[in-house]
């Protein structure tokens, strides 16, 4: 039952329709209004719902409206009760370090430690990038007089197998 290229009409389109859109058909858009409107009117199941739903609409139009008095009162007491609230504050004051110096030693501690390891990536992207370190490979595998296409050889190799042998750790 498809209407224009759309979807299949059925139960779970105006159940989708009534919960976006609510019982009053004349808020739904016209091709939806068009699409279910022969649905409604042979399936007694999809009158059911809508019956139901217009129920619904009629309890929430009843409902009592919120005073803004109320509200606002409502919201005074929570910021007053906010304020009393006790908070754990650091002073400044007292024998020994704060607890929230200790905090504060800590963090800075691991500050510096993030920024040497960030200091250190962005050294290697660089030493990686200007190939600073040909001659160094090339001591460290043993042929001093290899040319610098060896250790790009090693560096760009897929075969990590052949450099790494994983089952003796």
């Amino acid at each position: 039952m498809s209407r224009n290229g759309s979807s299949p009409v059925g139960l779970d389109k105006l159940e989708a329709a009534l919960d976006t859109y609510g019982a009053d058909r004349t808020r739904w858009p016209a091709p939806l209004r068009l699409a279910l409107s022969g649905f409604i009117a042979g399936s007694p199941d999809a009158q059911k719902m809508l019956k139901d739903a217009e129920a619904f609409d009629q309890l929430l139009d009843i409902a009592p409206q919120y005073d803004a008095a109320r509200l606002a009162n409502l919201s005074d007491r929570i910021v007053a009760a906010a304020e009393r609230q006790p908070r754990l504050v650091a002073s400044g004051g007292g024998g020994g370090k704060s607890t929230g110096a200790l905090w504060s030693g800590i963090r800075n501690h691991h500050g510096l430690a993030a920024t040497a390891l960030a200091a250190s990536l962005v050294l290697g992207v660089f030493a990686g990038q200007l190939n600073m370190f040909n001659s160094t490979a090339d001591v460290l595998l043993g042929s001093a007089n290899a040319s610098s296409s060896s250790s790009k050889q090693i560096a760009l190799t897929d075969d990590g197998d052949s450099f790494v042998d994983e089952d003796l750790l």
